[in-house]
């Protein structure tokens, strides 16, 4: 059996859009649980907003990740290491414009902030 022109156009369609939602959806899945590493651009602690700039250099741009009253945060300032909750986080001098930080994430939800670099 033979598929007239129009068929094969609509099975190469289905095609190509079913792989591209296969594509898509592996990443997505593969983005949970993997850090987001980058700098505080900007602090909004009445709004429980953090600003960090991702990306490699020459393709940065700026994400806004909504911080949950259970997100974890983990300091590290030099060899010391604290653990503490997003209301004192927002309060910590360690969490500054600039300061580098690693974002755990659950779909679009922050579970674990990492503030500073981990010590060798």
């Amino acid at each position: 059996m033979f598929l007239n022109c129009e068929d094969s156009v609509m099975v190469r369609s289905f095609v190509f859009v079913a792989t591209a939602l296969f594509l898509c959806a592996g990443l997505a899945l593969a983005a949970d649980g993997k850090p987001v590493n980058g700098k505080v651009k900007k602090i909004d602690a009445e709004k429980s907003v953090i600003t960090v700039t991702v990306g490699k250099k020459g393709m940065q741009e700026d994400k806004e990740f909504k911080i949950a009253e259970d997100t974890k945060f983990t300091v590290f300032e030099g060899a010391d290491k604290k653990e503490m909750s997003s209301k004192d986080a927002f309060k910590a001098p360690q969490l500054k414009e600039g300061v580098q930080v690693s974002l755990t994430l659950d779909g679009d939800k922050v579970t674990a902030v990492t503030v500073g670099k981990k010590p060798k």
